[in-house]
């Protein structure tokens, strides 16, 4: 695994097969809003040239904010789904946006599979909460495309609390998906969201 000059102390390093962007500006300019911000990056990302973070609790606008300024400070190449309308705009694809195509009788699960699977390299971020809302359930789309793709599940884990973004724990799919999913949840259990969750 190598170790850029970069990388600080206690921070995630990431590893070789994971897909890469950006520069040392990127990343030094990405690390500088967040400590301006008073915010910390913790944890370990799995060196796997494909995979699957799961943010949460998904409460805000500033979580998409502090996902990509993380992302970026990594230097980890990361894509997230957009609507298929929404890309008229060349900006899109270039921030990592990947089309969810509605017209299609494939569904969310299906077309996101067959997204890894055409890939050498992926990672894919999804909130699992879907909306900004104060509903606990979670959609249960983000496990079966890691288990449909066969990638591991990262946790992203947005405590507002301590100012931290937290990476990690990882959990390959099992196929108990309850099991596996208060496993998952569990994590969260001590993690203050920008909003609380009712």
């Amino acid at each position: 695994m190598a170790i850029e000059n970069t990388a600080r102390m206690n921070e995630p390093v990431i590893g070789q097969r994971v897909p890469r962007r950006g520069n040392r500006f990127s990343r030094a300019m990405a690390r500088g809003l967040l400590d301006a911000a008073g915010w910390r990056i913790v944890g370990e990302v799995p060196d796997e040239p494909k995979m699957l973070l799961v943010g949460a609790p998904h409460t805000s606008n500033w979580d998409y904010l502090f996902t990509m300024l993380t992302t970026y400070s990594l230097g980890c190449d990361l894509h997230y789904v957009g609507k298929q309308s929404l890309f008229g705009n060349p900006l899109m694809r270039y921030l990592g946006a990947v089309p969810l195509d509605r017209a299609t009788s494939r569904g969310f699960v299906e077309q996101m599979v067959a997204e890894f699977n055409r890939r050498d390299t992926f990672v894919l971020a999804i909130m699992p909460q879907g909306t900004r809302t104060t509903n606990q359930e979670w959609r249960s789309g983000f496990y079966y495309i890691a288990e449909g793709a066969g990638v591991p599940i990262v946790l992203v884990i947005f405590d507002y609390g301590r100012k931290v973004m937290r990476l990690g724990p990882t959990f390959w799919p099992s196929g108990d998906y309850k099991a596996d999913l208060a496993a998952i949840q569990a994590e969260y259990a001590d993690v203050r969201g920008k909003h609380l969750i009712r």
